[in-house]
């Protein structure tokens, strides 16, 4: 595939009897794991205080589509945890299958921006 051209990840619901994909090892700091494509993952840590998620180049987190608004989504590194807020996308932002407009985020929480399905794995 060309590097111009976006990639899209496929969203499964998960069902009785169906095993979730192996969790991500936590680090030293927390991180969104993006699995793009069957037995490929890219691993986002978190060390600023600020992540900043869209299409648009000047973002942290740089995900390809035409439903990912070119300024999506920010997680913050807060006092109480790993907070994820949209950024009044038009798509919206979703956090276990629900649309959030702000969202504490727990050990294996599925982001979905777009097509693209993220997994929050918090530090050690």
């Amino acid at each position: 595939m060309a590097d111009d051209q976006a990639s899209y990840t496929r969203i499964i619901q998960t069902g009785d009897g169906v095993a979730p994909p192996p969790a991500a090892t936590p680090g030293e700091h927390p991180a969104i794991v993006w699995r793009p494509r069957l037995g490929e993952e890219e691993r986002f840590d978190l060390a600023a205080r600020s992540t900043r998620v869209g299409r648009h180049e000047e973002n942290d987190i740089v995900l390809a589509g035409p439903t990912v608004s070119a300024r999506h989504a920010t997680i913050r590194r807060e006092a109480v945890g790993t907070v994820i807020e949209d950024d009044g996308s038009l798509n919206g932002t979703f956090v276990n299958g629900e649309l959030v407009q702000q969202q504490l985020l727990e050990a294996g929480d599925r982001i979905q921006i777009g097509p693209h399905l993220l997994v929050y794995v918090p530090s050690r």
